[in-house]
């Protein structure tokens, strides 16, 4: 979903090599220090340590904890590249990152199929629609509950724009999904550091195009702080971008052809579904959907949440605000 319009625009391109995408891998088993053939398992709890030693609040050093939040997401997304699910061995992440779909060797694991999760959002959206007919709720009164429920527990909309980058750096439009669920899970690990997305930032406040940070800020740390917040939010928002959809086309096939999931055609929260149980970033989230015109919350737990770590629990229970046309944070 998204507000605003335009289409994009070209700045630069470049993607990198076969070669530069193996070095980063070895370099995030550096970050994390795990070994080369570390399961997915050894790779969370390598994550949650090294994050915990790294954290700024712990006393880590500057950009520290970021490169070990971006270590961990390589090295998942390496597991899922290409659209692929595979049990995770360091040879198998780098042939994935590498390889071409037809040279893939990999074991690859049984997900749920289509036909259950169309089941389950069709069964959903029934349910949602005939609570408020048998029971004759007031669906305005319901609105206002959740917006005082949101008020006591500190919580509030934040602003995350709709305008992306893809990896060309061409403007794409419609992403504020991504970028919602993107502000919300860096907000919440704490590596946004400007007043924009800070402890006490209310988003961006505005729909301009990130990366377009204002020169002439009378702060000139400041507006280094958001700019470095806004690079690693836009970056963090296309690679759930690319992880869902690929998720939802495997899924789905058609729909790319019928125009329901393209490079700048709204996406919804439904998307989910189809990457709660792979091995991606997603599965270890909750993702609480706010809906601002019925006043309900769908959650979406991941096979991997961590419900039993009350700090990391926190940590990957991510919240949105969705209103009619579109998403925001909520922090």
């Amino acid at each position: 979903a998204g507000v605003g319009s335009g289409g994009r625009t070209r700045r630069k391109s470049g993607r990198g090599s076969t070669t530069t995408k193996t070095a980063l891998l070895r370099s995030a088993e550096e970050v994390l220090r795990v070994k080369p053939d570390a399961s997915l398992e050894e790779i969370r709890a390598a994550y949650r340590r090294r994050a915990r030693e790294t954290h700024p609040d712990k006393g880590g050093r500057d950009g520290e904890f970021e490169s070990v939040a971006r270590a961990y997401r390589s090295l998942l997304d390496a597991a899922s590249s290409a659209g692929a699910v595979v049990s995770s061995t360091s040879s198998s992440r780098r042939s994935l990152a590498t390889a071409s779909p037809s040279e893939h060797n990999v074991n690859v694991m049984t997900l749920k199929g289509t036909a259950h999760w169309d089941k389950e959002l069709q069964e959903h959206r029934n349910l949602v629609r005939e609570l408020f007919q048998a029971h004759g709720t007031d669906m305005g009164a319901v609105v206002s509950r959740q917006e005082s429920a949101l008020a006591r527990l500190g919580l509030r909309a934040g602003e995350a724009g709709s305008r992306g980058r893809n990896e060309k750096d061409e403007i794409i439009v419609n992403s504020c999904f991504y970028l919602s669920l993107a502000v919300s899970y860096l907000t919440g690990i704490g590596v946004l550091q400007s007043r924009a997305y800070g402890p006490r930032g209310e988003g961006r406040g505005g729909d301009d195009d990130y990366g377009n940070v204002d020169d002439d800020d009378d702060d000139p740390e400041e507006a280094d702080l958001r700019r470095a917040d806004e690079a690693l939010t836009l970056d963090s928002a296309l690679q759930l971008k690319r992880i869902i959809e690929a998720a939802v086309v495997s899924s789905h096939p058609e729909w790319a052809a019928e125009g329901f999931v393209g490079e700048e055609v709204q996406a919804f929260s439904d998307f989910l579904v189809y990457v709660l149980d792979s091995p991606t970033l997603a599965s270890e989230w909750a993702v609480a959907v706010f809906d601002a015109a019925s006043g309900f919350v769908d959650v979406y737990k991941g096979k991997n949440y961590p419900e039993d770590d009350d700090d990391w629990s926190r940590v990957n229970t991510l919240t949105i605000r969705y209103e009619p046309g579109h998403y925001r944070p909520i922090l």
